[in-house]
């Protein structure tokens, strides 16, 4: 009789081990599920997703992104504007250092279409060459102020080597948008293969961003700049690209 209550006893008391090492490893695992929300393993990663930053570079908040940006291992493309580059050829320089792609938004900011083919040409032509001295860097795309372009537009910049990239997500974030719409919009709109317009003179947009990355990142989209997604892409026909 003694040794059934033993037995019964051990055997009690080896359902509540039991029990308490499922407890252990469920939260075990939940923790680890957290941890991959925000920075999934690389290989879970399937989708390719372009930031690009418009209007730059800014006194106050390029720093400030270019420090995000290098905390969450980000590679953006920057669409600079040459009167900018020439006030901020320090800043100008620091976005190519930490590694990202800086691209052309023309000198003055001008609605092109809007300009005849000689100052297209010119707006184009100066800021190409400021990216060259000030960043060291070849720049072969361009996007036009507010989206405006033609025919006109298209074939200058082609005459140059440059090709037109516009978008495919746009959450508005200039002016006084809130932070938390800014990153909803992004996160309505995002999809493999897209870009990202946003504004690098925005502090609404750096208090949105680390949302966005988190979510985009646990979706399983990888950052890549325009060149990346462009040459992950050869054989398709982009919306964004002309």
């Amino acid at each position: 009789m003694f040794k059934v209550r033993l037995h019964l006893v051990v055997y009690r008391y080896e359902i509540i081990l039991a029990f308490i090492i499922l407890i252990l490893t469920g939260s075990i695992a939940v923790s680890s599920r957290d941890n991959e929300r925000a920075f999934p393993p690389v290989q879970r990663y399937p989708y390719k997703i372009a930031i690009t930053f418009d209007d730059g570079p800014h006194q106050k908040y390029t720093k400030e992104l270019l420090a995000f940006l290098k905390k969450y291992n980000i590679k953006a493309t920057f669409f600079v504007v040459g009167d900018q580059v020439i006030k901020y050829p320090q800043l100008a320089r620091l976005i190519s250092l930490y590694g990202h792609e800086i691209e052309n938004h023309t000198t003055t900011h001008p609605n092109l279409t809007k300009l005849p083919e000689k100052n297209i040409k010119e707006e184009l032509v100066m800021t190409r060459e400021l990216i060259k001295n000030i960043a060291e860097q070849k720049s072969k795309y361009f996007r036009p102020p507010g989206g405006h372009y033609d025919n006109k537009v298209i074939e200058v910049a082609k005459d140059l080597g440059l090709r037109m990239v516009l978008w495919t997500v746009f959450p508005k974030d200039h002016g006084n948008t809130q932070a938390d719409i800014i990153s909803e919009r992004i996160l309505e709109q995002a999809h493999d293969g897209g870009v990202i317009l946003l504004h690098s003179g925005s502090k609404q947009t750096l208090e949105a961003l680390p949302k966005v990355i988190k979510e985009l990142r646990y979706r399983g989209y990888h950052f890549v700049t325009i060149s990346q997604l462009h040459n992950s892409n050869k054989e398709k026909e982009l919306v964004w690209l002309k």
